[in-house]
């Protein structure tokens, strides 16, 4: 199948390389020429384990291609994924400018073709977006040619870090869509016998994405609290927490239930803002979802204080990305905990080999002058060293003998001499 991935950022370049590994032939197309010369290059844009790998592999088999030039990506596809952005605002409006650009400039190339086509929506956008905005839009601009144009909208369930084994080990597949099933659609998802596929109408399936990410939020708020309770009494938290994800009955899955380090990220914060502005709109009051953001910025704050009250005036931390496997920056609590450190005076430096530093220079120019790219010189003179992802025991023998170390990674247990304290 020939298809179009519109928005080479997180989500367009790991659909790009997980259907070119399916055996489709897929156009990037992006007006951002950077991205579209990195994946011409075989290199991705964004880093994901796994990525790089099949990008190059697809450049090399033909079976990829990336241009700036949407006329000619509409056509030489039959169906398009539309990946842009939908940051959200302040107050958790939903910015869909990125969106229906996208759309209007399809339908301007599609009013001048003939042929069928499928426009498939991938960006988490809120419920009745495709109904009240992208329909009109299309039916604006294509008229009577609309009724060869089909329309869903397909959520997707990846995290960074692990896309690549999230796209093909996925725990369903769900499709908003009005009418009948889109076969074009269908046979493209149905790249596993073992994910079930669900259909639904447009507003379910754009309201499922909130749904999950709200609950990872308030799972990460709600274990944070209580074991910030718990270590005030004494609890020994590790056995506590042992003891709890125990209960597979009641408790789940042990995902996100793990104390430690506030969340971050390109998801959760802005779908958290954004799912509360639906509830105001609506006049709904829900505390339990308002709480979850500002439970998440006390837990920031009471890290910083912890790294203050040390006493430590030359302090080194270990990981600046929101989570371990990622480059991404983007509202991570690391990031603005090393701002905030560097205005209360203290002499910080950071060190994290995940670190894109071209793109931290553009978009986050005042942390640039913290990041150490030499393990050995990060470290050196420490009085404090602060853990913040996976993988400090690989740099262990740059510890300075005198360092205390505070383990915020909660998840990863490490043996040092040096005096070493967990985040709980």
């Amino acid at each position: 199948m020939n298809i179009a991935v519109f928005g080479l950022g997180y989500v367009g370049v790991v659909n790009m390389a997980c259907f070119s590994k399916l055996g489709h032939t897929v156009w990037g197309c992006d007006i951002k020429s950077q991205k579209v010369d990195a994946i011409r290059a075989g290199k991705s844009p964004i880093y994901e384990p796994g990525v790089d790998e099949l990008l190059s592999a697809g450049i090399k088999s033909g079976s990829i291609h990336a241009t700036t030039d949407a006329a000619q990506v509409v056509m030489a596809t039959d169906l398009a994924l539309v990946c842009v952005g939908t940051p959200s605002q302040a107050d958790g409006t939903v910015n869909l400018d990125f969106t229906i650009n996208t759309t209007l400039e399809l339908a301007g190339h599609l009013k001048v073709s003939d042929a069928r086509y499928t426009i498939v929506y991938r960006s988490t956008i809120p419920p009745g977006t495709i109904e009240q905005h992208i329909l009109p839009v299309l039916e604006r601009v294509l008229g009577e040619d609309m009724a060869r144009v089909r329309v869903a909208f397909l959520p997707e369930f990846l995290r960074e870090g692990s896309a690549v084994n999230d796209f093909f080990h996925c725990s369903r597949i769900v499709i908003g869509a009005a009418g009948e099933r889109d076969e074009l659609l269908h046979e493209l998802m149905s790249y596993s016998a073992e994910i079930p596929i669900v259909y639904t109408d447009y507003r379910t399936a754009e309201f499922v994405k909130y749904v999950d990410n709200a609950f990872h939020a308030m799972k990460i708020a709600f274990v944070n609290e209580a074991y910030t309770i718990g270590s005030a009494y004494g609890v020994d938290v590790q056995t506590a927490n042992r003891i709890f994800l125990m209960d597979k009955h009641l408790n789940v899955a042990e995902t996100y239930l793990r104390p430690g380090l506030p969340f971050g990220g390109s998801c959760l914060p802005k779908d958290m803002r954004a799912i509360n502005h639906l509830a105001q709109q609506k006049g709904l009051d829900l505390p339990v979802m308002r709480g979850i953001l500002q439970t998440n910025s006390d837990q920031l704050k009471r890290l910083e204080e912890r790294i203050i009250q040390s006493g430590a005036k030359r302090v080194a931390m270990f990981g600046l990305t929101f989570k371990s496997g990622t480059d991404d920056v983007r509202e991570s609590p690391m990031l603005f905990l090393a701002s905030s450190l560097g205005v209360r005076g203290v002499a910080l430096t950071v060190y994290d080999a995940d670190i894109n530093l071209t793109t931290l220079r553009i978009e986050q120019p005042n942390v640039v002058k913290y990041i150490v790219t030499d393990p050995s010189k990060a470290f050196a003179g420490a009085e404090l060293v602060v853990v913040c992802k996976k993988g400090f025991s690989s740099l262990l023998p740059h510890l300075p003998k005198a360092a205390k170390v505070f383990n915020f990674y909660n998840q990863e247990v490490f043996a040092v001499d040096n005096a070493q304290e967990r985040l709980y």
